[in-house]
């Protein structure tokens, strides 16, 4: 059974007629995105990426508010219900210059409890070059299955996009800050609420280039944008510590 067959099945078993219900993406295939995980708070509220073994990297904005002993991760399932423990934050970092109002330095880091040591889960490696335009992208998340829906997907969902580089990204998106990347394929293919702090992956290397910001109204008419993993690098790795 293909992957647009098994997002139709699963979207009319939601009562929802349309394969917009993924936004344009696909279903994600089991221990394929290693990286990803499902930060929780009692439910998903927002994705995230493991960055090292206890260390897992989101935006500032989607765990600002929270305590850090309201928040546990999921790693190492693509669905969202399973008996899979979620396992504890003991430490959150959000970026010291992080501004509400503008968004700028929109990164956080999440410490675990315990180190991941599942054969099924890897940390990803950061990207550590300027993203140029046009480079072929995979994002994941587990966000809502269409604009205005407050449902989310059980099932991990993928997109093929093309990146936009820092200076493409904001002659697109008009008033953007510097340290963030786009992201765009077509209309009908974007992500979506929920999906924020999912990854951003070269498709060519399987390095992290960015993590999802925001976009509009999940319609692909304009870029997504990402935070620019390769601008916060070095705080990244001095802080995953």
């Amino acid at each position: 059974m293909n992957n647009k067959l098994v997002a139709i099945l699963f979207c009319a078993l939601l009562g929802v007629v349309t394969v917009e219900c993924i936004v344009g993406g696909q279903t994600a295939l089991p221990n394929l995105a290693y990286e990803v995980v499902s930060i929780q708070s009692p439910t998903h509220i927002c994705g995230g990426v493991l960055v090292k073994a206890a260390w897992v990297l989101t935006t500032a904005s989607c765990v600002n508010d929270k305590t850090v002993g309201n928040l546990k991760v999921l790693v190492g399932s693509h669905r969202l219900l399973t008996n899979i423990e979620r396992v504890m934050v003991t430490v959150k970092r959000v970026h010291p210059s992080y501004d509400t109002t503008t968004g700028v330095n929109n990164v956080a880091l999440l410490k675990l409890e315990k180190d991941v040591t599942s054969n099924r889960v890897k940390a990803v490696t950061l990207n550590d070059a300027a993203v140029t335009t046009g480079i072929p992208t995979i994002f994941y998340g587990w966000g809502s299955l269409k604009y205005g829906s407050s449902a989310k997907s059980n099932i991990l969902q993928t997109l093929n996009q093309k990146a936009l580089s820092a200076a493409d990204c904001a002659d697109k998106v008009p008033g953007l800050p510097t340290g963030f990347i786009c992201a765009q394929i077509q209309h009908g293919q974007a992500a979506c609420a929920r999906d924020e702090g999912g990854p951003l992956i070269n498709y060519n290397d399987g390095k992290l280039i960015g993590i999802y910001d925001h976009g509009t109204q999940c319609s692909g008419d304009a870029p997504d944008v990402f935070v620019d993993v390769f601008s916060f690098n070095a705080w990244i790795t001095a802080n995953a510590a």
